[in-house]
Parts: C-alpha cells; structure tokens; sequence
C-alpha cells in the first residue's frame, strides 16, 4: 500500500476487507475463465458519446445496492444480474433484486458457466434467454459462504423477465461511453493484482501498472471526467467496504484499456412484449 501510495499517480491504496486474506482466498473470488478464442458471433454495438458524462446512479432504480459475491468465483453472475436489473428498470419497470445464486447453479455446462468456477455473463445471458429471472427473495444466494453452487431450483412460475439479446461492444472509448449512456453495461478487468485489490479512492490510469488479463467481471454504470481525464464509474460485487464505497473510477484508453477494461464490454437487451408480475 505504501509503495503503490509513493507513486503520486490520481489513485490512492489503503486496507480493506482483504488486507489479512491469502492470496489464494483472495483469486477465489475472481471467476473470469480465461477465453481461448475470441467472441466473432455476437452482433457489435458501435456509437458516438453525445454527452459530457452520465452516472446512471442518479436515475433512480437503474443501479441496484452494492452486493456481495462472498468467496465464490461468481463475479460473472453478479455482473450478469446487475446488467439485467438495470436494463429491466430502462424498460419501463420497477426495480427489482435479480438472483445470482440462480445463474450460479443453473446456468452450466461444459461450454459455459461453471458456478464458484467461473464463467462469463453473456453465457449467463444464454441461460436467461430461455429462462427467466427470479428474484433475491425468492432464489436467495448461498454461495459466499459455502463456497460452491447448489442443484438448481429454478422455478419459472416465479420468473421476473428473459433477456431478449445481447450485444458486444466495440472496443473503442467512443462505443464504449455511447454504449454506457444507453446503460450501464458488463465489464471484465484485471483485478488480481494489487492495484486493484487495494484500491480505495481516486481514478486508477495506466501509470499504476495495472495488468490487461482479464479476470474479474463487473459492471460499469457511467464515465465522467475529473477536470484532468475522462474515467470509467465501475461497480463491484465485494460489499461496500472495498473501494470507494464499492466503487472504483478506471480511466479510459486505447487498445485493450486500463486494467483491460476495453476487451470485453456487453450490453444485456430486454424488451418487455406481455405483461409482467408486479413487484
């Protein structure tokens, strides 16, 4: 923390939940399985910002309270959830608490998601397509304290909506925040590294040395600019006691971005076409 704190770079280091963790309780929680072949079958989304900045936690209901994945490599169905609860509220609804713990257990397969294992949102996407979302109060998660999935209970009686498509985004900061300002969208970073894990305040640039792997799925909610740069507004899934209230400012850049924001950016669609249970 002292040496990433020396550097004088726009972010600043401090303790948090993790500081007496392992390293290996800590990867445990990062659940973005590494992708062998890039994604060429998802239609592209490609825009022009037309706004000087956006934080969709100002709209109200669009983005829901900071959560808790636990130690469970379920960043992905968190990011998955947290996409489609937004997306549900800028379709005309009320807001509603989704449920991870279901994509954790039942959206799997061998070409796909594997719980507390990892996996990715579009994949999570795919189940939901087919399947509704259920609720938080009605498929509670379990798997940060245990520690693995459990056999799934879906229940479509119960199901709140599908996702209708999903698109990836190109990888350019220009699409980037004109996608951000449709909705807040899933993200993967590189946060198995200390620049990330002790993030607490400020706007991390590539001067920390933040690595491009991907590893960790979020969700970014807006951009805006600091009078110096223009950043990234991210959520995470690690409660409220990391970062900056759950949050973290990444900055915006070229090629595959700071922390590799840029690689794998998708919007979940919904479009409500009958009526829906109201909550």
């Amino acid at each position: 923390i002292e040496e990433l704190n020396s550097r004088n770079t726009f972010m600043t280091a401090g303790h948090n939940q993790f500081s007496d963790w392992t390293d290996e309780e800590y990867f445990s929680m990062l659940g973005l399985e590494h992708k062998e072949e890039e994604d060429t079958e998802t239609p592209v989304f490609e825009g022009v910002s037309n706004t000087a900045g956006i934080d969709w936690r100002d709209t109200a209901g669009v983005v829901t309270p900071v959560k808790d994945q636990g130690q469970c490599g379920s960043c992905w169905a968190f990011s998955a959830t947290e996409s489609v609860e937004s997306a549900y509220v800028l379709a005309g609804n009320s807001q509603v608490i989704m449920s991870p713990q279901e994509l954790v257990d039942c959206s799997k397969g061998i070409l796909s998601n594997h719980g507390c294992n990892g996996g990715w949102y579009y994949y999570a996407w795919k189940w939901l397509e087919s399947n509704k979302s259920m609720t938080e109060a009605d498929y509670p998660y379990t798997s940060g304290t245990t520690g693995t999935e459990t056999s799934c209970a879906y229940d479509e009686s119960k199901g709140v909506t599908n996702v209708s498509s999903y698109t990836q985004v190109q990888a350019n900061t220009d699409s980037i925040k004109a996608a951000i300002e449709q909705q807040p969208v899933s993200v993967a970073v590189s946060a198995g590294n200390n620049v990330f894990r002790n993030y607490t305040s400020g706007v991390v640039t590539e001067a920390d040395g933040c690595p491009t792997r991907v590893d960790h799925a979020i969700q970014a909610v807006g951009w805006g600019n600091d009078g110096t740069q223009d950043y990234y507004i991210v959520r995470n899934s690690w409660n409220t006691t990391w970062g900056d209230q759950g949050y973290i400012k990444i900055a915006t850049g070229d090629g595959k971005g700071v922390c590799g924001i840029n690689q794998d950016i998708y919007l979940s669609l919904i479009h409500i076409s009958e009526p829906t249970r109201p909550y």
